[in-house]
Parts: structure tokens; sequence; C-alpha cells
């Protein structure tokens, strides 16, 4: 099995997840495992989920 190693990135890489996107140039997360979140998400995919926002 080829595990990747992760390493830490600055987290608003992945902002474009989020609907609020907010900058915290010093939040880091793992690469790897954020990298795998996000591919296995859908395209357009936010969080929140707008249908759960619209309850």
């Amino acid at each position: 099995m080829n595990q990747q190693q992760g390493f830490p990135v600055m987290s608003d890489l992945y902002n474009r997840l989020f609907v609020n996107q907010v900058s915290s140039p010093e939040l880091v997360v793992d690469y790897v495992i954020w990298n795998r979140i996000f591919q296995s998400l859908p395209k357009d995919y936010k969080l929140p989920d707008e249908p759960v926002t619209n309850i």
C-alpha cells in the first residue's frame, strides 16, 4: 500500500469548500488528508449545505 506522507499547508487552499470564506493564514492543515476529502466531495459541494441552511 502506497501512502503519501502528509505535510502542512495553509487552510486557505480549501476555502472554496465554504459558503463563507474566511482567510486564516495562521491555520495549517494536512495536505494529503484535505486533498483526499476534497476529491471525494461532489464538484459544487459547499459547507454549510445550502438546503440545510434554508430550513
